[in-house]
């Protein structure tokens, strides 16, 4: 699905796909930026008040970070919209120096679906208060 839609979107020329473990490929790839959307669950995670980084599948929030920084700095991460938002910050402080973030919210019809997180050269602002 991913290079039917890069075909329709024109940008296939641009990106490479790779098939595999993205835990046993990650360090030895490089990249310009990583997107990360990792299972949430199912619909379980709508049941949870706040949605913590370590119910992420299938490893915690944290490691899959932590592999996609040794990609590049800069990444993205769409989270389910009851994410601990503390717990997204706490991610730019992984590298040194931290790492500026961004946190955007995505709507459809009214209605809040899921936040996109923007790390490094992805994003706007500087990681903790200005």
């Amino acid at each position: 699905m991913a290079i039917n839609n890069a075909r329709i979107y024109g940008v296939e020329d641009y990106i490479d796909f790779i098939v595999g473990d993205f835990f046993q490929l990650a360090p030895s790839l490089k990249g310009d930026i990583v997107f990360l959307s990792p299972p949430w669950g199912g619909p379980f995670y709508r049941r949870v008040k706040k949605f913590t980084l370590d119910l992420l599948e299938p490893k915690d929030g944290y490691a899959i970070f932590q592999a996609a920084q040794e990609i590049t700095p800069n990444i993205i991460m769409f989270l389910p919209r009851n994410v601990d938002l503390l717990q997204v910050e706490e991610l730019c402080w992984l590298s040194s120096p931290p790492l500026e973030f961004e946190i955007e919210e995505n709507y459809v019809q009214g209605n809040l679906k899921g936040v996109t997180v923007y790390f490094g050269g992805a994003a706007a602002s500087q990681c903790g208060p200005s």
